[in-house]
């Protein structure tokens, strides 16, 4: 398992290290600020990857947190994901949620940033279509940067830090 808990660094640094130290390889490029996954094919940061939005979505009570992470072309139906996992209705988190769980802000959401989950609340689902995909394109914690990796590789990230991976077909 790997955990990584630094107040003193930045999301991106803390990120890249993890994935350095668990011997994952990925591409790592800085970029003009991104806030939304769309934006990047316009500005050509594409990267011949897949480019997803994340998304963190929570019951009403914050019992529960989903880590979302799917291709920026689909839609999370909370509906169909209520009833495929179980739960009381979802809804988005907050702001401060995204900051007290993960540490971001609106924008600069991403599966990697789960490092930042010291209360392990967050479970990771991704969408199924990402679990072969061989170049998938998210930011390391902020938005100017973008990581390239396998979805294999994503999926081992997730799982060395000790966190629950779902595939659900958004």
């Amino acid at each position: 398992m790997y955990y990584l808990f630094g107040d003193d660094m930045e999301n991106s640094a803390a990120v890249l290290d993890a994935l350095k130290k668990l011997d994952i390889p990925f591409e790592h490029y800085t970029h003009v600020p991104v806030v939304s996954a769309a934006d990047r094919y316009p500005l050509g940061l594409d990267y011949g990857a897949v480019v997803c939005k994340n998304l963190l979505v929570t019951t009403r009570n914050e019992s529960r947190f989903l880590l979302c992470m799917l291709p920026c072309e689909k839609e999370a139906d909370l509906k169909e994901m209520r009833t495929a996992f179980l739960t009381s209705r979802l809804c988005f988190a907050s702001e401060e949620a995204l900051k007290r769980i993960l540490d971001q802000k609106p924008g600069s959401v991403g599966v990697l940033s789960i490092i930042n989950d010291r209360s392990r609340v967050c479970e990771v689902v991704l969408d199924s279509s990402l679990k072969d995909a061989p170049r998938i394109a998210m930011h390391p914690g902020v938005n100017t940067e973008t990581v390239v990796l396998s979805g294999e590789d994503l999926a081992r990230f997730v799982r060395a830090s000790a966190f629950k991976l779902t595939y659900f077909s958004f």
